[in-house]
């Protein structure tokens, strides 16, 4: 008598497992994805992220360092991109900071120098380190883009 009732206790376990193991894959689903929304939300945040336009610094002349008597300057122009359009009010009203950091850069720099693609490229690459510096973090400026450059 004894054995028949373990034997139907663990019956009634097992099925007791049985039925929530059932229950657990078959009743308890997730609510479905909507695939097309997902993959608009993403498209949709990617181009916000990448249609970020330039913030333009006005065209300033700087007076370059010469070893000859004849003097050198560099007119130059650029536009700055920013990280996120929220950073454009603090690159415009920080303009001064960027000629002040362009002036101090470029004129202790040779003008043949500039006038090379490496000379332009190291001088983007030191202006954007010294303004994030400038300005704190997060870091604020992503590219220069130099839309007037002109070594005399």
């Amino acid at each position: 008598m004894l054995q028949k009732i373990l034997i139907i206790a663990n019956l009634a376990v097992v099925l007791a497992g049985a039925g929530l193991v059932f229950y657990s894959h078959n009743m308890i689903k997730p609510e479905p994805t909507n695939q097309d929304a997902e993959t608009q939300k993403l498209k949709d945040e990617a181009i916000a992220q990448t249609q970020v336009l330039p913030v333009p610094i006005k065209k300033f002349v700087v007076n370059l360092h010469s070893r000859s008597s004849r003097l050198r300057y560099l007119d130059i122009e650029m536009n700055v991109l920013t990280f996120s359009d929220d950073q454009k009010e603090i690159v415009k009203a920080s303009e001064h900071i960027f000629k002040d950091s362009v002036i101090e850069i470029a004129s202790h720099l040779d003008p043949d120098d500039l006038d090379s693609v490496t000379g332009k490229i190291l001088l983007e690459n030191k202006i954007k380190k010294r303004v994030n510096e400038k300005l704190g973090e997060p870091p604020v400026i992503k590219q220069i883009y130099f839309s007037g450059f002109v070594v005399q």
